[in-house]
């Protein structure tokens, strides 16, 4: 788990808990993960969703991340399990990434051990959903840039 404390929401905390029971009385196919994700549930600090500071990474958040290793910057979005698509840079909150983005704000360095090895990133900015949802949208947003050097290796793995 990473150093620091981390901040959760309640409804996420309550979706999240009710994710891990279902999940752990089932065939998921790696219960480490789902121990992972209670213990760092356990640690975190819960708070009303209006109480959370905007650069916390919530499920469905967009953070944009710089990669220590490959020097590059890339976007992924925090998700259920049934919605990831690492493809689409959707990342499963069991997922050893999604476990370590969940609860971190912008300028955190994130350590992670996926299955290619372990990844250290730092946060550079957090959009929540709400933003996302203006009626008019701006001409370019700075997560969504065009990546063109963006480089992810091993990740399919990394989608529980």
């Amino acid at each position: 788990m990473p150093d620091g404390s981390i901040i959760v929401t309640q409804a996420d905390m309550d979706r999240l808990t009710r994710l891990l029971h279902a999940f752990k009385h089932s065939l998921f196919r790696d219960q480490q993960q789902l121990d992972l994700l209670g213990q760092t549930l356990a640690a975190a600090e819960v708070r009303p969703s209006a109480e959370v500071p905007r650069d916390v990474v919530r499920v469905n958040s967009r953070v944009r991340v710089f990669d220590f290793d490959t020097r590059r910057r890339e976007v992924y979005t925090l998700t259920f399990p049934e919605e990831a698509d690492i493809s689409k840079g959707m990342i499963s909150v069991l997922a050893p990434l999604g476990i370590a983005l969940l609860g971190r704000r912008k300028g955190d360095v994130i350590e992670a051990k996926v299955p290619g090895g372990a990844r250290k990133l730092r946060g550079d900015g957090v959009r929540q959903p709400l933003e996302s949802s203006r009626k008019t949208k701006p001409a370019e947003d700075s997560l969504t840039r065009p990546r063109t050097h963006l480089h992810r290796t091993q990740e399919t793995a990394l989608i529980a």
